[in-house]
């Protein structure tokens, strides 16, 4: 099934959620007006580290509907690594070429990347276990070289193409780690579920400004 499939199809999912009872779970991110925006602290206060991975809620159709698929993602629709690079800390990060100029994998810096989100909100999380992150880095930028496209038939079976979440699991299944990702079925297709960046026995919260 294609994304364009995935999406019209969706988008009848949405108009059922939005009209009915259905909602995001956290009521401090329903709080937020539609004008507010997140204050973002300066990065040093972070103490960020490579390999930390950072969410945040988009601002497109397809973000609404992630997060109201994922009612347990605190909102959050799209993620990516976070690595410091040339001295400044960078984001590599996947996005479909119909919500972007651009198709694939793609590099920007974490106050871009926090720019676009909704109203600032984000999430940043670190796993529960201390891998290599140069190694990680690297691999991130081999395929960032690659210019490895979105995966538009979500297809976790096949790496040649990579959706944001997948790019991740990619990474970490490289490094050895088991398969930890939450699975969940969307109109026939089994995705990746975002609640799996909110247990906490797996990801240690870093920071969020919601």
């Amino acid at each position: 099934m294609s994304f364009r499939d995935l999406t019209l199809l969706g988008l009848t999912s949405l108009i059922i959620l939005l009209t009915g009872s259905s909602a995001i779970s956290s009521s401090r991110t329903a709080n937020l007006s539609l004008n507010e925006k997140c204050e973002f602290p300066p990065l040093s206060s972070l103490q960020l580290k490579d390999g930390d991975v950072i969410l945040r809620r988009g601002n497109s159709i397809f973000s609404e509907l992630i997060a109201r698929n994922f009612p347990a993602s605190e909102g959050m629709s799209h993620c990516g690594f976070i690595f410091k690079i040339d001295g400044q800390y960078q984001v590599i990060h996947t996005i479909s070429k119909s919500l972007s100029d651009i198709d694939g994998i793609r590099i920007n810096t974490l106050e871009k990347f926090v720019r676009e989100a909704k109203q600032n909100r984000i999430c940043i999380i670190r796993y529960h276990k201390k891998l290599n992150s140069d190694s990680m880095k690297e691999r991130c930028l081999a395929l960032l070289k690659q210019k490895i496209p979105f995966d538009n038939d979500f297809d976790l079976n096949d790496s040649s193409k990579l959706y944001c979440s997948e790019l991740l699991r990619y990474v970490y299944r490289e490094q050895g780690e088991p398969d930890f990702f939450e699975m969940r079925k969307i109109v026939g297709v089994s995705v990746i579920d975002f609640s799996t960046f909110f247990n906490t026995e797996l990801f240690i919260p870093v920071y969020k400004n919601y």
